[in-house]
């Protein structure tokens, strides 16, 4: 059965040396900072001279690739390498055969290699103090400190900052660390919120209700939500706790404390009863009538949503969804043109609380897999599915989804891929970040209307592209 879109709402709410030069580490941004790159780039020259005398070549050779960093045409370090400039481009062409230079003893060497390694390490630090000057935007920041570990990858200032933390021998991200822990908190935290939701009591059916074509028995009501019933009480029941507590878990994964108006969720079933409610349903556009009578759930208004499925497992999907976009409408402001946060933290947070992942967009037989063997889409849908381990292989297959894209997408041109994609930034966010962020992000998209790729730049100091990389290396870890 194809599924189709749910949420509409209408008002705001040591690493060796590359023999390739690479770019300058930092941009000099102000006078200072060019003054450490002459010094540097002066110290370098002089440990390279000592190193020629000392007959010490290969250290010789790897002050030369680092200064080349610092000072691109350098014209004895481009010599001594072996380089020769392209006369069409103009760019530097280094020898496709380079000689391996002679190695001096290990006592001659050692003491030059541990100075050049000094003053590396001495600039760096050097360089971080000059950042740390600076009122910098994060993200301005990151990249900058990125820059620095490319040139040192073993200095441990750079890695703590970067958000990695020691691993025995190895370093791993921060967010994989935290994930491990909270993982097992948030399975606690549903649990016990499940059994804390209070068993709903008997609600009036307003005599309007009972003229929107469809024929209702019976209302429950808790604190959080209201159920107006077609289907049995049992269900209504399930339904009305099962919403609560998704209310409670929401404010706890978030960090909310905003109150909440109870909304009500109307339950029935059939595609003939979705049309009838639908067109009796007051205030909706003629577009909306026809739209929302071919959906399966549906965000009426800032009060009142549907679940109306044929089968009853996707009835309970479809209000745990309801209850997600409503509590993400009215707490952050975001709505279902952001695709990437009514599927991806819609369909994470639905899984979590009622082990079904029904995928709400038009594009049903999109994906990202290449082809040939069993599609994403197929392996989707298997139960067991681990859906961050195959986020993790189809962002690193053939073609695959570019995150910068996904969070431009509204959620009826998501892909397959995008939705894999959206679902494990929703699990990095939440899981992996720290407490708060999630939060921040969500608002600045909904309450300032600033875009997703801005708001996560901004709040993580990442954007698309170094965030995409940064996801995939926590999936990898995670999946260890």
């Amino acid at each position: 059965m194809q599924l189709l879109l749910t949420v509409l709402l209408a008002a705001p709410v040591a690493a060796p040396l590359s023999p390739t030069p690479a770019p300058a580490a930092i941009q000099p941004q102000d006078g200072a900072r060019e003054a450490l790159e002459k010094e540097l780039t002066w110290k370098l020259e002089n440990l390279a001279e000592r190193c020629q005398k000392a007959k010490a070549f290969r250290e010789r050779n790897a002050t030369y690739v680092l200064l080349l960093r610092f000072d691109p045409d350098h014209a004895k370090a481009r010599k001594t390498l072996g380089h020769k400039k392209d006369r069409k481009s103009g760019d530097w062409v280094e020898p496709s055969r380079a000689r391996e230079p002679k190695a001096a003893a290990e006592e001659v060497a050692a003491p030059l290699r541990e100075e050049r390694l000094g003053l590396l390490r001495s600039h760096v630090d050097a360089v971080l103090a000059d950042l740390d000057g600076q009122d910098l935007p994060k993200r301005i920041q990151r990249r900058q400190e990125q820059r620095l570990l490319e040139l040192m990858p073993d200095h441990e200032g750079l890695r703590e900052r970067g958000g990695e933390v020691r691993e025995g021998d190895s370093w791993v991200l921060a967010e994989t660390v935290r994930a491990r822990t909270v993982r097992k908190a948030h399975e606690k935290l549903r649990s016990d919120l499940k059994s804390a939701a209070p068993e709903p009591e008997a609600a009036g059916i307003e005599d309007a209700e009972q003229t929107w074509g469809v024929t209702f028995a019976k209302a429950v009501a808790t604190p959080a939500v209201r159920i107006v019933s077609a289907v049995s009480d049992g269900e209504a029941n399930q339904t009305a706790r099962l919403a609560h507590a998704t209310y409670a878990y929401l404010d706890a994964l978030l960090g909310t404390t905003d109150p909440l108006q109870q909304g009500t969720l109307y339950l029935f079933e059939g595609p003939a009863a979705t049309a009838a409610f639908c067109n009796a349903y007051p205030g909706l556009e003629p577009g909306q009538r026809k739209l929302f009578g071919g959906l399966l759930c549906s965000y009426l208004d800032h009060e009142h949503a549907n679940s109306s499925s044929k089968k009853r497992e996707e009835r309970l999907d479809g209000a745990v969804r309801m209850s997600i976009a409503r509590h993400l409408a009215w707490k952050t402001g975001t709505w279902s043109k952001h695709g990437w946060i009514a599927e991806g933290l819609g369909i994470y947070v639905t899984h979590q609380m009622c082990g079904t992942r029904l995928i709400y967009t038009v594009r049903e037989s999109e994906g990202s897999s290449s082809k040939g063997g069993t599609k994403v889409e197929d392996r989707m849908k298997r139960k067991d599915a681990d859906w961050l381990a195959l986020a993790r292989t189809t962002l690193q297959g053939k073609n695959p989804p570019k995150l910068a894209f996904t969070l431009g997408r509204d959620v009826n041109t998501l892909t397959r891929g995008d939705v894999l994609v959206a679902n494990a930034l929703a699990a990095y966010l939440i899981e992996g970040c720290e407490e708060g962020t999630a939060l921040r992000v969500l608002k600045r998209i909904g309450r300032e209307d600033v875009s997703s790729a801005k708001a996560l730049e901004e709040e993580l100091g990442l954007d698309p592209p170094a965030l995409e990389r940064r996801l995939i290396r926590w999936l990898e870890e995670l999946g260890k």
